[in-house]
């Protein structure tokens, strides 16, 4: 057997056996993620080694990494190590799961499609999964909101955009906060499902805190408030009732008003702008 020939073969059992050792999978949980959202991947390790994997640690034996590449094939800057427990082991014959959030670890900030590896390293050896893909995106803005924020001498302008998602499930409502002049993106925040027959709406009030109306469903509205770094203090649900409830400023203050939504209360009413002609 050639010496080449003999390399490759080598090559090709010492991957089978590798398999056999340590299996790992790596899913992300979403096709397309917003810039600035938690972009969350889940990974399963099986050991079918005859010890145990200990990821952290001073014994530990194992390392968990990941592979972010752009469609070029640039690879994503790496911000930090992913940081496990002690009481993580892994042992012979078991299954480990956990829902990893990307973005404190990676440079997520520019859109694109990104291809990701997730591998083991263990007594010399590397175990990859193949690759898959998703997608970073800005998202359409459906809404938005700059507010002059600081001292007199040192105002700075803060944009509060409303930005969508479709996702399996549906088009998903974000708030985004962001510097205009720079797009850096500061915080974003869920505000759940959504739909568009009626565009959201945003406020501020005399707090500093936003409220935001919009259609999450056929039947339903939802109110949103939120502190100025895009924290959710509470969500309130309302009917349809034929319009949009109605959201006001009184005196500082962002109150709505409509009929509060019943789970299970199946009333038919035109729905959107054209119930009102």
């Amino acid at each position: 057997m050639k010496p080449c020939l003999r390399l490759v073969v080598l090559g090709v059992l010492l991957a089978g056996s590798a398999r056999a050792q340590i299996e790992i999978f790596c899913q992300p949980r979403h096709n397309y993620f917003l810039v600035g959202e938690e972009t969350t991947v889940r990974v399963e390790i099986h050991n079918n080694t005859d010890g145990q994997l200990v990821l952290a640690g001073s014994n530990h034996n194992a390392r968990l990494g990941f592979e972010l590449t752009t469609e070029s094939g640039a690879a994503v800057t790496q911000r930090g190590e992913l940081p496990f427990d002690p009481t993580e082991v892994i042992h012979q014959g078991e299954t480990w799961a956990r829902t990893i959030d990307l973005l404190p670890f990676y440079d997520l900030r520019n859109s694109g499609r990104l291809a990701l590896r997730a591998f083991v390293e263990w007594d010399g050896k590397a175990f990859l999964t193949p690759k898959s893909y998703f997608n970073i995106t800005r998202g359409p803005e459906v809404g938005k909101l700059l507010v002059s924020v600081g001292p007199e001498k040192k105002k700075t302008t803060v944009k509060y955009s409303l930005r969508t998602v479709a996702r399996e499930e549906g088009e998903i409502l974000f708030l985004c906060i962001e510097e205009p002049d720079t797009q850096i993106r500061v915080a974003v925040a869920n505000l759940g499902s959504s739909i568009r027959l009626y565009p959201p709406q945003i406020r501020r009030d005399s707090a500093g805190h936003l409220h935001i109306l919009h259609q999450a469903a056929p039947n339903r509205f939802t109110h949103s408030e939120l502190t100025d770094t895009g924290r959710l203090l509470n969500q309130e649900h309302f009917a349809t009732d034929y319009q949009m409830p109605d959201m006001q400023e009184v005196e500082g203050h962002v109150i709505v008003k409509g009929r509060p939504y019943i789970p299970g209360d199946e009333r038919r009413m035109p729905l959107g702008p054209e119930a009102n002609q």
